[in-house]
């Protein structure tokens, strides 16, 4: 059986801001590439994209005169459910994810009423287009097809099939085959046992947690590495129950490359805001202060702020004490409340004259020769 694969997202032109992407184009020619084939396995690991592209994609499989099997191994959400459609013999994954809802489109720039109007006739018609491949291969009637997409309809394995958009569960052993360990998304390898996209609902990836052979703790991605790995100094293993053993930084990343990946970057973003708000009050501060508070003993704005005003506190304290004592010192203090009547050169000699004239009696006083 020949394989053809589909990871990442559908598009109609090639993206310079995403490798993880098919073109119509490339998957046509892939496809014609085969040549004349009795059987072709589409391998599926894509969360949609393009509508139009899809439909390419989906027409070029039903045209060709071999039997086509779909296969999904991680999720086949929006678009990629087109392409699933054109499958003769589809069948997922039990922990794999399929989810269908209605077309949606991103506008950029500005537009008037009449135009926004025109999109939504679009629009409508693209759901046609997907309403009409569902119903080639579902056993539902178009309203019910209406109903499951208007809901965004979430499937995980077995769910799936009894909702009629697969035929069957792969089997457990083909969990572990080489297959699983051949796609990349965003740069970073997967097995699709594991793989679930960040925008799955949360009870959608507890459904798959709950499905995969190595469970994870918690909501987050799931263990991304089979056996025992080692990257650097950091060691990852499993224990008995198939839970990973991370014992350092460098395992940890090796298990959850997307999360570390995720925590690293809020970090920074955290940083970068903490010194910008530091920066805002800075005036005022001493700079080995606000160096401290930087990037030595970091503190947030606000922490800084408060330690500032209990600083610029208790130095008011401090100068009021000194202020006090100093008057204290000088003698200051002891000045008293009379009014200092100014200097009288003509009442200062009467005074003069009276000390002496005392003076004189005095002593005359004293003078033992006098009778």
């Amino acid at each position: 059986m020949a394989e053809l694969q589909l990871f990442g997202t559908i598009q109609s032109e090639e993206d310079w801001w995403n490798e993880d992407c098919v073109t119509y184009r490339n998957f046509i020619k892939e496809l014609n590439d085969l040549g004349d084939k009795k059987s072709i396995n589409v391998v599926i690991n894509s969360i949609g994209g393009d509508v139009f592209a899809a439909n390419a994609i989906y027409s070029a499989l039903v045209m060709n005169k071999a039997t086509i099997t779909g296969t999904i191994i991680g999720i086949c959400a929006s678009a990629a459910t087109i392409v699933l459609m054109a499958c003769e013999s589809r069948r997922i994954a039990k922990n794999a994810i399929l989810m269908a809802h209605n077309p949606s489109i991103s506008l950029w720039g500005s537009y008037q009423a009449e135009e926004l109007l025109k999109l939504a006739d679009v629009t409508n018609q693209v759901k046609k287009s997907i309403v009409t491949a569902y119903m080639e291969r579902l056993d539902k009637t178009e309203e019910e097809i209406n109903q499951l997409m208007d809901e965004e309809s979430w499937y995980v394995g077995q769910e799936a099939v009894d909702a009629g958009f697969c035929d069957n569960v792969i089997e457990a052993e083909f969990q572990n085959s080489a297959l699983s360990q051949k796609f990349m998304v965003n740069g970073v390898s997967y097995s699709f046992k594991n793989y679930v996209e960040t925008f799955v609902p949360d009870n959608i990836r507890r459904k798959v947690q709950a499905l995969s052979v190595t469970r994870q703790k918690g909501t987050g991605t799931f263990f991304d590495t089979s056996n025992t790995t080692q990257k650097g100094n950091g060691t990852m293993g499993e224990n008995e129950n198939g839970t990973p053993v991370i014992t350092d930084a460098q395992g940890l990343k090796a298990a959850y490359p997307q999360l570390c990946a995720q925590i690293a970057s809020d970090a920074v973003s955290a940083e970068r805001e903490r010194l910008k708000a530091i920066d805002e009050i800075a005036k005022g501060i001493p700079e080995d202060v606000l160096m401290k508070a930087r990037y030595e003993e970091p503190v947030s704005a606000a922490d800084l702020a408060l330690a500032q005003m209990k600083a610029n506190n208790a130095a008011g304290r401090q100068f009021l004490a000194d202020m006090v004592q100093e008057l204290n010192s000088s003698g200051a203090g002891e000045v008293g409340a009379e009014p200092n009547a100014g200097y009288d050169p003509q009442a200062q000699k009467k005074v003069e004259n009276a000390q002496k004239v005392a003076g004189f009696a005095a002593k005359l006083k004293a003078d033992k020769r006098r009778g």
